[in-house]
């Protein structure tokens, strides 16, 4: 197992959610200051595997939430070395109101939900056979090592790190191993049958059958390499006839060609004649457009003048009707009013500004007093904060009953609380007593049960096969003890004695939140009495100081307003000084665009009448220039020949119409010069050679043709001796292949048999156990020879861990180090066991301890081993807050504190 990404939210101090992405990385270090959730992600690690963390154990799941977020939420991706199956999977717990528990794998790109997914029991299972059986107790003392468990492993009990070491070796499987070695020899033996009957079909595979077919194979290559050169020779020759006869093909189509364009000579002088007239017409052509575009002109500038008559009649009516309509006194009346709006629209801004509208009435209104007015509104005012503070007084007397209510109730809680915390405390140290008797009697009745389960190895005469001395009597039987209901008793004490544990706890932290809470509610209520006495002071202050009645005050303020309003409605007409605006300034702009219409139809009466008389003049100047093109074309006709302007016409050609005909004469004299040279050439080439015709280069290719189907047909038989060649030497070297595996068989049968008598006993499974404690104490001792300088190295006396002191050549256990030496023979340990798990199915290791305990030159030496440390792939994390070991390694993942919860990110600086 190894992990990839890891996300959190709402999980211990990470409030926001956080990612770490770990399939790029090996060895990092984790480092940030105390508090900031480095432990918490190892947490998260194993509350995503086992749904238990070494902090908050199996059942104080709550805890892990961050007091800000209304669920912790962890999700883990990590891979597996099976390629059997799925090898990378994501499982996702929530804590919540309701807590939720997924799992899934990757297929085709795609996350599918797992069917265990559906109860979690079902889902934890599923789990523990992706992690090899390992569950959290071997986790967490082999892969991801907590914060004050780190020297489990050193200083363990021989039994319990015994059977630590047979699950992560998978050596409990032993068991199962004699079933499936049975099946194995069975499986040899059948395939050894099989073989040899396949043996017995392969008989006639012999070389001496081979070489004769070798031999034949060297004769039809050399035939089809004969036939070969002589079909090469015969396409030479092939290749010169046809040329030869393509060239007195070429001669002979040259030729008529020439008579073709002897006969085309008469054509093209017709052609020169075209293109000489042509020319002609092109010379007068431009006489001929210059009459056109006079004509066309001398009609234009009479048809403009038609319409510039018409024009000058419609602007002389229309000057006429503006006249009209014009009124010069009524504008200046107009502008006059329009000067005294502004102080009508002073008035209503006032009007407005102080509540009032135009439409406000009163039989009996009072003139507009502005600073009256505003004594007024103040008073007003003042009358109004008044009520507020009596409303604010009222409903703050209301609140101060409910929170003294609620002061008093929390008090007789923390009395509660506290009385509960004893009840608990005298239960708990109950539950602990029995606890330790149930297993104490567990422990006895399984050494009990360990010494009866051999009884029936004993025989009268004969050695123990335990303590290897001559049994004299047996000893008589005894009924085996009831493990699995003394185990239930301890499992039942156990899950009681947590129960009331976390019960404690949970009443502890109540009863300490509630401690602290208290002052600061019972402060709080003394500031709002304070603040009732200062209310009660400032109405009564307030009420002092006004006189009259607000509804005298509105009264008054009412009736001046409605004499402003009455004022503004007499000047305006009863209109609003805005519309009485906008009708003015209508009238205003109507009235001036009627003057400024007439002055601009004036203007382009007076120009209409200039431009008509220009226009006359533009008419006799076109007129008189197209009676001398006229004169002076007739004339030019007359000189070449042409009867009018539609011979001309005629005559001319298009560009694409000239060079059509220049490129025809062109290509004409071009193709006779190129016959000429053609036949000249042939003529000299073929000078003296013998015709050849089209027979002949047939009966040529026929006896190549012949000369290439017996090569090819050589070179068939060839091929298929050579298959032939292929499938014998094929059988005679599956023969031999046959006979090796035979061979392999016999000795895969022999070595299944004899593994099957070794495995009818328990030695196997102790001999692989030394095996692998050997090779980890082996790689532990170099190890801690690094660290300690070359003084210690790890010894195995009678299955206890000790160290071997080079400085004062003794032997001594592991308890006997300080606390520094311990936690290098710790850290010496798990390095070892990582890296031998990390050559099956674990992929990581995680070391969570307080390296700051080291000295300078302990803390360089470890940060040494780390740097050496051969990953493979692995996953390796440090968790420090020492930066000099931190800097050491190739990755940092820093933890930040901060108010809005703790961040991650990945550092190289």
């Amino acid at each position: 197992m190894r992990p990839l990404k890891l996300r959190v939210q709402g999980f211990g101090s990470y409030l926001e959610p956080q990612e770490v992405q770990f399939d790029d990385v090996e060895l990092f270090a984790i480092t940030g200051p105390t508090g900031a959730g480095k432990s918490t992600l190892l947490d998260a690690i194993t509350f995503a595997l086992y749904r238990e963390t070494p902090r908050a154990g199996a059942k104080g799941h709550n805890s892990l939430r961050h007091p800000a977020a209304e669920q912790a939420k962890v999700e883990l991706e990590f891979s597996l070395p099976d390629p059997a199956g799925p090898q990378t999977w994501r499982v996702v717990r929530v804590i919540g109101k309701e807590n939720q528990s997924r799992l899934e794998y990757l297929e085709r790109g795609d996350w599918r939900t797992h069917p265990a997914s559906e109860k979690v029991s079902a889902l934890n299972n599923q789990l523990l056979v992706l992690m090899g059986g390992m569950d959290f107790s071997t986790f967490t003392r082999a892969i991801l090592l907590p914060q004050g468990q780190f020297d489990l492993f050193l200083r363990g009990v021989p039994k319990e790190r015994r059977e630590l070491l047979m699950k992560l070796y998978g050596l409990e499987r032993l068991r199962d191993m004699r079933e499936r070695v049975g099946e194995h020899l069975k499986e040899a033996r059948e395939k050894l049958g099989r073989l040899e009957g396949e043996l017995q079909g392969l008989g006639e595979a012999e070389e001496g059958r081979l070489e004769a077919m070798r031999e034949e194979i060297r004769q039809l290559e050399a035939e089809e390499v004969r036939l070969t050169r002589e079909a090469e020779r015969a396409q030479r020759a092939l290749a010169e006839a046809e040329k030869r006869y393509e060239k007195f093909n070429e001669l002979d189509g040259l030729r008529r060609r020439q008579r073709n364009w002897e006969g085309e000579q008469e054509e093209m002088g017709r052609l020169r004649e075209r293109l000489e007239r042509a020319d002609q017409a092109e010379r007068v052509w431009p006489q001929v457009e210059g009459v056109e575009v006079a004509r066309k002109e001398a009609e234009t500038a009479l048809a403009d003048l038609a319409r510039w008559q018409k024009g000058l009649e419609r602007l002389r009516a229309e000057v006429e009707g503006l006249r009209e309509r014009c009124d010069p006194a009524a504008l200046e009346a107009a502008k006059g009013e329009l000067a005294r709006l502004p102080v009508l629209e002073a008035m209503e801004t006032r009007l407005t500004r102080y509540g009032g509208s135009l439409s406000l009435s009163r039989p009996d209104p009072l003139p507009f007093d502005e600073d009256r007015l505003e004594t007024l509104r103040e008073s007003e005012r003042r009358w109004g904060e008044l009520k507020k503070l009596e409303a604010q007084l009222a409903r703050l007397e209301g609140e101060l009953a409910k929170e003294q209510s609620r002061l008093e109730e929390r008090q007789a809680e923390k009395t509660r609380l506290e009385a509960d915390l004893e009840r608990l405390k005298d239960e708990g140290q109950e539950a602990a007593r029995l606890h330790e008797q149930a297993k104490t009697a567990l422990e006895q009745a399984q050494r009990k049960a360990g010494v009866l389960a051999h009884r029936h190895l004993l025989r009268a005469g004969e050695a123990c096969p335990l303590c290897e001395q001559a049994v004299a009597v047996l000893p008589p039987p005894r009924e085996m003890p009831d493990l699995e209901r003394l185990g239930l008793e301890l499992a039942r004490a156990e899950q009681q004695l947590q129960e009331l544990r976390n019960a404690f706890q949970e009443k502890r932290g109540s009863l300490k939140t509630l401690a602290q809470s208290l002052p600061e509610e019972q402060e709080r209520l003394s500031a709002r009495l304070r603040e009732r006495g200062r209310l009660a002071g400032e109405v009564e202050q307030l009420r002092s100081g006004l006189s009259g009645s607000p509804e005298a005050l509105e009264d008054e303020r009412t009736r001046m307003l409605a004499g402003l309003a009455e004022e503004i409605r007499q000047a305006t007409g009863g209109e609003g000084v805005g519309r009485f605006k906008a009708g003015l300034q209508k009238r205003v702009a109507e009235l001036q665009a009627a003057q400024e219409r007439l002055a601009e139809a004036e203007a382009r009466l007076a120009e209409a009448e200039r431009q008509l008389t220009a226009q006359a003049q533009v008419l006799q100047e076109r007129q008189r220039a197209l009676e001398r093109l006229e004169t002076s074309l007739a004339l030019l006709l007359g000189e070449t020949g042409f009867d009018g302007l539609e011979a001309v016409r005629a005559a001319r050609l298009s560009a694409a119409e000239r060079q059509a005909l220049q490129q025809r004469r062109q290509e004409h004299e071009r193709e006779g010069i190129a016959i000429a040279e053609g036949l000249r050439r042939l003529e000299r080439e073929l000078e003296g050679l013998e015709p050849v015709d089209e027979a002949s280069v047939r009966l040529q290719r026929e006896a190549l043709e012949a000369l290439r189907q017996g090569a090819r047909a050589a070179h068939g038989r060839a091929e298929g001796l050579k298959a032939d060649l292929k499938r014998a030497e094929d059988q005679l070297r599956r023969r031999r292949e046959l006979e090796a595996q035979q061979a392999k068989l016999v000795r895969e049968v022999d070595v299944w048999e004899r593994l099957e008598r070794d495995l009818r006993g328990d030695r196997f499974q102790d001999f692989l156990l030394e095996r692998y404690q050997s090779g980890l104490l082996q790689r532990a001792s170099e190890l801690m020879n690094e660290l300690s300088q070359g003084r210690y190295a790890f010894r195995l006396e009678d299955s206890e861990y000790a160290v071997e002191d080079r400085w004062t050549e003794s032997v001594r256990t592991v308890r006997t180090l300080s606390g520094g030496e311990s936690f290098l023979a710790s850290l010496s340990l798990a390095l070892s066991l990582s890296e031998h798990l990390s050559k099956g199915r674990m992929g990581a290791l995680f070391l969570d301890e307080g390296f700051g305990t080291l000295d300078v030159e302990t803390l360089e030496q470890v940060a040494g081993v780390l740097e050496a440390l051969p990953t493979r792939g692995r996953l390796v994390g440090v968790v420090t807050h020492v930066e000099a070991l931190a800097e050491r390694l190739p990755a940092r993942l820093r933890v930040e504190k901060s108010p809005a919860g703790s961040r991650i990110r990945w550092s190289d600086d």
